[in-house]
């Protein structure tokens, strides 16, 4: 039985695949994402249903090619601008009740997503207006992420960064990833201000781009390896390599190679939740791997499928379903709406 939500099933726009196990797991993301669809863009039902920065992004995506409620991303991203913390950082969570209130959790990764999401809600709508009203919370997530980063222009350390989120694979440094989500949320940032008319603002910010690049590609870049390499360690990583790709710091046939390279590398540690996977599958595409991009939806939400899911899951870790992050698998939630990937992709890149 559905919650009462924000999501109408007769709004949902159809799926066009012709191949029913892609079908069944469409079915199934847009339930995911439906269930998770209230007040806010709850991460899921199970727990405290927080409005979360990072669970939103991929929220909204799908949303924007299924059921199109455009004015509930509208309102999530003004709570967001609306309950920032004391130095203007966008919190990396809201809680609904009593009443709506930020948390006090930081994370460099979600706080620099509202500019990705913006980016995303003003394509998908052309709300001009509204883009103009939040561009500042948006280039204030920028200005707040550079005392991150050390002096040779990398993000510091794990141990040093505090929270950054990534994946929920406990031994993952994310020295490199985040490098990379900054390099992604830093081009938004780009093609924000080009939609806005805030020229004045693109010099320095291609040039913050330029910066961040070359020194992602001196420091981080792994010569012998041809993969990117994150903290003290030299950790090698799925994450690293998909958000470097996805940041700009390989492109065309050079980044390409890289996830060609990438599975054949097996001391790379692996992605662990739906929310990874989104990323990867985002990155195939953006090189032109189509058909690889394919075969890991059908695999990865499939996997979840034939353990028995009639929604999609907050992690899955293909070599241990059992996995989880607290402890036991009892806390994990088995509705979690960053798992809805099939909703978006096989409608806006396989219809």
């Amino acid at each position: 039985m559905w919650r009462s939500g924000s999501a109408s099933a007769a709004a949902l726009h159809p799926c066009r695949t012709q191949d029913a196990n892609l079908a069944a797991l469409d079915r199934i993301a847009c339930r995911t994402l439906r269930e998770c669809m209230q007040r806010v863009f709850e991460d899921g039902p199970k727990r405290d249903r927080r409005l979360w920065m990072g669970d939103l992004r991929l929220q909204a995506l799908a949303n924007y090619q299924t059921y199109r409620s455009n004015d509930l991303v509208k309102a999530c991203l003004y709570l967001f601008a609306g309950t920032t913390l004391a130095d203007g950082r966008v919190g990396a969570c809201l809680f609904l009740e009593p009443e709506i209130e930020v948390d006090d959790t930081v994370m460099f990764d979600y706080s620099l997503l509202f500019i990705a999401t913006l980016r995303d809600y003003l394509a998908a709508t052309g709300d001009t207006a509204a883009a103009q009203e939040l561009w500042p919370t948006a280039l204030r997530q920028l200005e707040l992420a550079a005392a991150n980063f050390d002096e040779r222009g990398i993000v510091r350390d794990s141990d040093v960064l505090g929270w950054c989120f990534v994946d929920w694979n406990l031994a993952l440094n994310k020295q490199a990833g985040a490098q990379g989500i900054y390099l992604y949320c830093l081009q938004a940032a780009i093609e924000l201000a080009q939609a806005l008319g805030k020229t004045e603002e693109l010099p320095r910010l291609r040039a913050e781009q330029q910066a961040k690049t070359q020194a992602a590609l001196r420091f981080l870049w792994d010569e012998e390896k041809q993969l990117f390499v994150s903290g003290a360690e030299k950790q090698l990583s799925w994450a690293s390599q998909v958000w470097m790709v996805l940041g700009g710091a390989v492109t065309g046939a050079r980044a390409a190679a890289l996830l060609e390279r990438l599975p054949t590398c097996m001391e790379a540690l692996e992605m662990v939740t739906p929310y990874m996977y989104h990323n990867y599958v985002d990155a195939l595409l953006k090189v032109g791997k189509r058909e690889q991009a394919l075969h890991v939806l059908g695999e990865y939400w499939g996997g979840m499928a034939a353990h028995g899911a009639d929604t999609f899951w907050e992690l899955y870790n293909p070599a241990n379903p059992a996995e989880s992050p607290y402890g036991g698998t009892i806390v994990n939630s088995y509705c979690h709406a960053w798992s809805c990937a099939p909703a978006y992709f096989l409608r806006k890149y396989f219809a």
